[in-house]
């Protein structure tokens, strides 16, 4: 019954939408390096303040409660995700991402100025990082539906997977770990980074202009409200969408064991010292930089929703290595598999969502596709720290395994046939 679901409301709405012009490459894909050095930038500005936000809270308080605070209400502010589509719909997008660069940037030299001046407190930590944590959510959704706009639909795998390798490099691997030695050397200077990060990205996307291929949405019609119901209307009438965000939900759920307990696992699963964690944070990004450089690949040899649930069988066989072993070799290697299988999903399903969703609503579906993914999250975290505060650290993570087997033998199995009526029609 599934596989007719693409004959309902989904169909009508997509023939309401005139389809765009196909992009010329020549015209477009050049100005695509601009906007990965933007992101690149960014990238790196965005890991050393995740460092140092926390850093920074610790430096008012060790009450493991109000530290856990400056976390929850980041997390709050990405929550704001449709409404960041809302505005992707409503105002030109590149206008919108520098003005959230701009935004962020105050907010960073904000804090600077505080640490530098000794006239920060924990209050406005907690606000900027809630103002931080909505920019964060409203340039990603933004940056997703103006990359159609820069990038033609054949290249659209590639330009996610060059955009996912980088933000892997610089914001985890190389920016959280320098976040954490400025802060020792002086507590200003991650913050004075993140502001010249953001500033440099505004640079790179006003000059010159990035020429563009289709023009942005003229205004909005509707409420704010409305145009959320709209996006939520179409995801619930496209049920090939709708599963997809169940499944990214669920993996966001399970994933979130591994990002909450890493360092115990490596600490006390497998004995090493702490210092090893860099290598397995190491070992996980260069899985994600192969993962994302060869998406394109696999794409074009086995297609997006097969590629996309082979991803998901190889982050469960992973993680239940990562439960099972006690070698640290092998372990590595699994955390670097689990990065790989993440690229793949998330490079092909982001490239799946940019061009088939219509560019006049794609803001908005994004913002919504977005919250419905990420908002069971924190639940995944804090049932992981449970279990393994029940029995052992590696549980959790041969309790993921095998759920996200479960997702890419149940889930996979439906999302293939959808995509098999769908392409089929």
């Amino acid at each position: 019954m599934e596989a007719n679901s693409t004959d309902g409301p989904e169909r009508a709405l997509q023939k309401e939408v005139p389809s765009p012009a196909p992009a010329r490459v020549d015209e477009t894909w050049p100005h695509f390096g601009r906007l990965w050095l933007a992101n690149a930038v960014s990238a790196l500005g965005d890991g050393v303040r995740n460092t140092a936000l926390p850093l920074l809270a610790f430096s008012f308080t060790h009450n493991p409660v109000l530290l856990s605070l400056t976390t929850i209400v980041t997390a709050l502010g990405m929550m704001m995700a449709p409404l960041g589509g809302v505005w992707a719909d409503i105002f030109n997008r590149r206008a919108l991402l520098v003005a959230i660069d701009l935004c962020r940037f105050v907010v960073v030299c904000l804090i600077g100025v505080g640490v530098a001046t000794d006239t920060l407190n924990l209050v406005f930590v907690y606000v900027a990082a809630a103002v931080l944590g909505m920019g964060e959510s409203v340039f990603l959704v933004t940056a997703q539906a103006f990359l159609p706009k820069v990038v033609p639909p054949e290249r659209m795998t590639t330009a996610n997977g060059r955009l996912h390798a980088v933000q892997v490099v610089l914001r985890d691997s190389v920016g959280q770990p320098l976040g954490g030695l400025l802060f020792a050397f002086a507590a200003a200077a991650p913050f004075i980074l993140d502001g010249a990060s953001f500033l440099l990205g505004v640079m790179l996307l006003l000059f010159p202009m990035i020429r563009t291929v289709r023009t942005d949405p003229a205004g909005p019609r509707t409420g704010w409200w409305q145009m959320i119901r709209e996006g939520m209307r179409y995801l619930r009438a496209d049920r090939l969408l709708i599963r997809l965000a169940v499944v990214l939900g669920t993996l966001n759920f399970f994933t979130m064991s591994l990002g909450v307990l890493m360092v115990l696992y490596v600490v006390d699963w497998l004995h090493l010292p702490e210092g090893a964690y860099g290598f397995f944070l190491a070992a996980n990004a260069l899985g994600g930089v192969i993962g994302g450089l060869s998406s394109d690949w696999v794409r074009r040899r086995i297609g997006v929703l097969p590629g996309a649930v082979a991803a998901l069988a190889v982050m469960g066989v992973a993680c239940l290595l990562l439960g099972g072993t006690r070698m640290s070799v092998v372990a590595a290697v699994s955390f670097g598999a689990v990065g790989f299988g993440i690229a793949i999903w998330q490079t092909l399903i982001t490239a799946f969502r940019q061009t088939t969703i219509p560019q006049d609503i794609l803001g908005r579906v994004n913002g919504v596709f977005r919250l419905l993914s990420v908002c069971v999250s924190p639940f995944g975290a804090i049932t992981a720290g449970l279990v393994a505060k029940i029995t052992e650290v590696n549980v959790p993570m041969v309790v993921s395994g095998i759920g996200i087997l479960a997702l890419a033998a149940i889930g996979g199995r439906s999302l293939l046939r959808m995509g098999a009526a769908q392409s089929g029609h």
